[in-house]
């Protein structure tokens, strides 16, 4: 029973961190609730007022970026997939699920990783002014991670 509750004590842990990452990342993406990505694109248009020119430019880095969020995504699933079979296996804490958890929380970070690299990438195309929208953006997104917790 000593055992139980600190990796159930993990597990929530996990969960909360997983939620807080699909929050940011949706966030980040998706900024109004349940957008496409075209909606999504013109979403940051308007906050960002991007020109032609820019947005024109920024499409291989949205590309990249869009590759890399679905290698995440699948990664984050596949591992989240893993755990729930340890769980259903092994019945409780095993060398399995700690591997698996540290999946789930190695992709996360990699996701998250790609999402600010994904922002940095843009410094060279926005002006300044918009480059600092954008850091408010993406910061406000994580406070509101945090508030959300």
């Amino acid at each position: 029973m000593k055992r139980a509750l600190p990796t159930l004590a993990l597990l929530v842990a996990v969960a909360v961190v997983a939620a807080g990452a699909c929050f940011l990342t949706m966030r980040f993406t998706q900024p109004r609730g349940t957008m496409s990505h075209a909606d999504a694109h013109l979403w940051i248009h308007s906050q960002l007022g991007l020109s032609a020119e820019q947005e024109k430019q920024l499409a291989p880095v949205e590309h990249r970026y869009d590759e890399q969020k679905k290698h995440f995504s699948e990664l984050i699933r596949l591992a989240n997939m893993e755990l729930a079979q340890a769980l259903l296996s092994d019945k409780g804490d095993s060398p399995r699920v700690k591997a698996a958890i540290a999946k789930i929380q190695e992709a996360q970070g990699q996701l998250q990783d790609a999402t600010l690299r994904h922002v940095f990438e843009m410094k060279p195309i926005l002006k300044p002014e918009q480059y600092e929208k954008l850091l408010n953006l993406t910061a406000n997104a994580l406070y509101q991670v945090n508030h959300a917790q």
